[in-house]
């Protein structure tokens, strides 16, 4: 049913491991998951799971039974290590005895169907990994089309970005762009508006039209939207701050600008 290791200078040891590095997981083509609900939801989506390593106590509990059916009559090959060994190569404090490694898609903007009334999130160079899943998850929960990502954006590979994604990195596009404006450009080709917070807009978020092909932009945590952005935007609207605080996190910020497109198209329906 496994291979059992005893090393962790294995090869698949030394794989897994090295897989929490940015640089070995461009070079593979491949991304780290932990945990038992993450490696489920893997599962039963149908993502291109390779591999997954199980410990010790993690067999001999009773949920080990159902990954192992699920696995069950697919091409995915299982390992079996020590405790020490599995918490050796796990990115978290508390591993949960199980990790699989899935190949990462390799899809690009021209993949997606674009219809008139397409939804997506761009994501200029926004940083921390638990805003950038946030991101992700919210927009699956909206129903949108996809999320695009700059060049200067934390990996989404990130364990941590996975973690907070809460599976949806699984079956929902995200797309890793080098060139922001020839991107940028393709969407305003087919007909898609590009919709940028920004602090300093006069247009309020609820002021325009969401209804519509729709891109909206997410800057930076600190900086906000690159100016190559904002002087390619079709709009530039804010949200009210009538606090004392100078700006929203990026993560709420987007949930707020995704939730009006979806409120204006269920208003529209």
């Amino acid at each position: 049913m496994w291979v059992e290791i005893t090393s962790n200078s294995s090869k698949m040891c030394k794989h897994v491991k090295a897989l929490h590095l940015k640089n070995y997981r461009d070079k593979k083509k491949e991304y780290v998951i932990e945990g038992f609900r993450l490696v489920k939801d893997a599962l039963e989506s149908n993502a291109p799971v390779k591999s997954i390593m199980v410990s010790d106590s993690f067999v001999s509990n009773a949920i080990s039974e159902e990954i192992l059916k699920e696995i069950s009559g697919r091409n995915i090959s299982i390992y079996k290590v020590s405790d020490n060994i599995l918490k050796d190569i796990s990115d978290t404090e508390t591993p949960q005895g199980i990790v699989g490694v899935v190949a990462a898609p390799q899809q690009t903007i021209k993949d997606i169907h674009i219809r008139g009334d397409s939804l997506f999130v761009l994501c200029d160079c926004v940083q921390d990994p638990g805003n950038l899943g946030t991101i992700i998850r919210t927009a699956d929960a909206a129903g949108a089309d996809g999320v695009i990502l700059s060049k200067g954006c934390v990996d989404v590979y990130n364990p941590k970005v996975v973690r907070s994604t809460m599976g949806a990195i699984f079956h929902f596009p995200v797309i890793k762009v080098d060139n922001l404006t020839e991107t940028i450009l393709y969407l305003k080709q087919r007909n898609l508006s590009i919709v940028s917070g920004y602090l300093e807009a006069a247009d309020y978020h609820f002021d325009i039209d969401m209804k519509k092909g729709t891109v909206i932009v997410i800057g930076n945590e600190a900086n906000g939207i690159s100016s190559e952005v904002i002087s390619l935007s079709d709009y530039l609207i804010k949200i009210p701050i009538p606090g004392r605080a100078e700006s929203l996190n990026a993560a709420i910020a987007a949930g707020i600008l995704i939730y009006e497109a979806v409120r204006q198209r269920m208003k529209k329906s």
